[in-house]
């Protein structure tokens, strides 16, 4: 076991003044702990005791999180090298964690999925916006409006959001929902 080296009084003193100037000019805390080989629990009591206030992370926008964890490869594919959790790519951004599929497929099409958002081709990991589909989109391309405004209406999506997705009229919308309403007391 290799003992520590001791510090004097004057070397201690030395490094707490150097810590505190880092620590009012908003330095990291690692980087204070590696440049004075205070420990953490000696730089949270300086803190504390001199009142230095823990100072914001930096936040990265949507864009900027995107581009540090994806890269293009293959035939118009985006690969996740981000972080993850279980199966879904997360996407810290906006003081937030996200789930990237999610934000790219809002960035792609303007409006939140519903649903699932799932990679409609067969490349593992792949997150090119225009291989991503939710619920309603990765259902049969022949599906008819008034089948789609329906199940859409059974998720309980908003008419805002089935106008997002199908580019309906609120007159369809309205018509398939009274239709439904009449089914529904005929039974």
């Amino acid at each position: 076991m290799t003992a520590r080296p001791t510090v004097t009084i004057a070397q201690w003193q030395e490094r707490t003044t150097r810590a505190l100037a880092m620590l009012r000019a908003g330095a990291l805390v690692m980087t204070v702990q590696r440049e004075t080989r205070l420990s953490l629990n000696e730089l949270a009591e300086l803190r504390k005791r001199h009142q230095i206030p823990i100072p914001p992370r930096a936040s990265r926008t949507f864009a900027e999180a995107l581009a540090l964890h994806t890269e293009a490869f293959g035939d118009g594919h985006l690969r996740w090298t981000g972080p993850w959790r279980g199966r879904s790519p997360l996407l810290y951004a906006h003081n937030g964690r996200h789930n990237a599929r999610h934000v790219i497929f809002r960035r792609r099409y303007g409006c939140d999925p519903i649903g699932y958002v799932r990679t409609t081709c067969t490349v593992s990991g792949c997150i090119a916006d225009d291989h991503l589909a939710d619920d309603i989109s990765d259902t049969s391309p022949a599906i008819s409006q008034a089948a789609a405004i329906t199940y859409l209406l059974s998720k309980g999506a908003s008419d805002w959001q089935i106008a997002c997705h199908l580019g309906a009229s609120a007159q369809a919308i309205n018509r398939i929902r009274t239709q439904l309403k009449d089914t529904a007391h005929a039974r």
